[in-house]
């Protein structure tokens, strides 16, 4: 069973010990500046993936105004990442769909964005196979754009 818990004084620790594999690490930031970003970011939510009661993996949405390097006011994924002893076992998958699913901040909201490293095959098969379609780059990432599941 995959749940997704806010990270908390009680669980961050974990949450920061979780490690991608070597060649994985120039694709999502380390889990620790996500959550000092968190700390002092407003709109930045990040989440503890559980998977049957153990921490395995690290999500985080944000919300963004309209800048001049994006032009749209724009909710984020912008983490996800599983401990490298934990990949391969759909757990990323059932995350995202979870997440998608549960996690809509404002009815009003229609779409999600996702910035992808573009080396990061892995990610970018995963976000196509939810329907995500790629926009354009900003920032060196590739971004996709998807739909919050109903």
């Amino acid at each position: 069973m995959i749940e997704l818990k806010p990270v908390t004084k009680h669980n961050y620790m974990t949450v920061v010990d979780l490690k991608v594999h070597p060649h994985q690490e120039d694709f999502v930031a380390p889990n620790w500046l996500s959550l000092l970003e968190a700390s002092y970011e407003e709109e930045r939510y990040p989440f503890a993936i559980y998977q049957n009661g153990t921490i395995v993996g690290f999500l985080m949405s944000s919300y963004y105004p309209a800048d001049d390097a994006y032009p749209i006011d724009s909710w984020w994924l912008e983490r996800l990442m599983i401990d490298k002893e934990h990949q391969g076992k759909g757990i990323g998958r059932k995350a995202l769909t979870h997440f998608l699913k549960d996690y809509k901040p404002d009815k009003n909201v229609k779409e999600i964005r996702i910035g992808v490293e573009p080396d990061n095959e892995w990610a970018t098969r995963l976000y196509e196979s939810f329907g995500f379609t790629k926009e354009g780059t900003v920032e060196g990432e590739n971004v996709y754009a998807g739909e919050w599941k109903a």
